[in-house]
Protein backbone atom coordinates (compact mmCIF):
# COMPACT_ATOMS: atom_id res chain seq x y z
CA UNK A 1 0.00 0.00 0.00
CA UNK A 2 1.19 3.45 -0.81
CA UNK A 3 1.08 6.57 1.68
CA UNK A 4 3.00 8.94 0.05
CA UNK A 5 0.84 11.11 -2.33
CA UNK A 6 1.47 11.09 -6.20
CA UNK A 7 1.57 13.11 -9.35
CA UNK A 8 -1.68 14.23 -11.29
CA UNK A 9 0.66 12.58 -14.57
CA UNK A 10 1.05 9.35 -11.87
CA UNK A 11 -2.92 8.95 -11.37
CA UNK A 12 -3.69 9.71 -14.95
CA UNK A 13 -0.76 6.35 -15.80
CA UNK A 14 -2.72 4.41 -12.94
CA UNK A 15 -6.24 5.11 -14.73
CA UNK A 16 -4.92 4.35 -17.99
CA UNK A 17 -3.41 1.09 -16.71
CA UNK A 18 -7.19 0.39 -15.14
CA UNK A 19 -9.06 1.02 -17.68
CA UNK A 20 -6.58 -0.27 -20.55
CA UNK A 21 -6.81 2.87 -22.32
CA UNK A 22 -3.72 5.08 -23.73
CA UNK A 23 -2.97 7.87 -21.37
CA UNK A 24 -3.31 10.53 -24.79
CA UNK A 25 -7.12 9.53 -24.41
CA UNK A 26 -7.27 10.52 -20.63
CA UNK A 27 -8.05 14.16 -20.72
CA UNK A 28 -9.86 16.13 -17.45
CA UNK A 29 -12.31 16.70 -19.62
CA UNK A 30 -13.08 12.80 -21.50
CA UNK A 31 -16.57 11.50 -20.31
CA UNK A 32 -16.76 8.07 -18.95
CA UNK A 33 -18.63 6.52 -21.47
CA UNK A 34 -16.26 7.74 -24.59
CA UNK A 35 -14.06 5.33 -22.64
CA UNK A 36 -14.51 1.51 -23.54
CA UNK A 37 -12.25 0.52 -20.91
CA UNK A 38 -14.35 2.39 -17.81
CA UNK A 39 -17.46 -0.11 -18.42
CA UNK A 40 -18.62 -1.84 -15.09
CA UNK A 41 -15.22 -3.88 -14.80
CA UNK A 42 -13.38 -1.42 -15.43
CA UNK A 43 -15.03 0.16 -12.41
CA UNK A 44 -14.68 -2.79 -10.30
CA UNK A 45 -10.73 -2.61 -11.14
CA UNK A 46 -10.29 0.63 -10.44
CA UNK A 47 -11.92 -0.11 -6.82
CA UNK A 48 -9.37 -2.70 -6.46
CA UNK A 49 -6.88 -0.66 -7.39
CA UNK A 50 -7.16 2.54 -5.13
CA UNK A 51 -8.19 -0.13 -2.16
CA UNK A 52 -4.68 -2.09 -2.85
CA UNK A 53 -2.56 0.50 -3.36
CA UNK A 54 -3.88 3.70 -1.51
CA UNK A 55 -6.08 1.55 0.90
CA UNK A 56 -8.90 4.15 0.03
CA UNK A 57 -12.29 2.65 -0.71
CA UNK A 58 -14.20 3.92 -3.31
CA UNK A 59 -17.95 2.77 -3.51
CA UNK A 60 -19.87 1.93 -5.70
CA UNK A 61 -21.93 4.82 -5.38
CA UNK A 62 -18.70 7.24 -5.48
CA UNK A 63 -17.81 5.21 -9.23
CA UNK A 64 -20.95 6.03 -10.31
CA UNK A 65 -21.22 9.70 -9.90
CA UNK A 66 -17.78 9.76 -11.50
CA UNK A 67 -18.84 10.92 -15.63
CA UNK A 68 -15.48 12.39 -16.76
CA UNK A 69 -11.73 11.86 -15.93
CA UNK A 70 -11.52 15.17 -14.02
CA UNK A 71 -14.51 13.76 -11.40
CA UNK A 72 -11.44 10.14 -10.38
CA UNK A 73 -9.26 13.20 -10.56
CA UNK A 74 -11.18 15.13 -7.66
CA UNK A 75 -11.95 12.18 -5.52
CA UNK A 76 -8.03 10.78 -5.65
CA UNK A 77 -7.50 14.39 -4.27
CA UNK A 78 -9.97 14.28 -1.87
CA UNK A 79 -8.99 11.17 -0.31
CA UNK A 80 -4.99 12.03 -0.47
CA UNK A 81 -3.54 10.13 -2.94
CA UNK A 82 -2.77 12.75 -5.69
CA UNK A 83 -0.10 15.35 -3.91
CA UNK A 84 -2.17 19.31 -4.09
Amino acid sequence: MTTNPISERQALELLAEVLAEPIENLRPDTPRDSLSGWDSMGALMLMAALDEKFGVELTADESLQMETIADALTFMRTKRIIAN
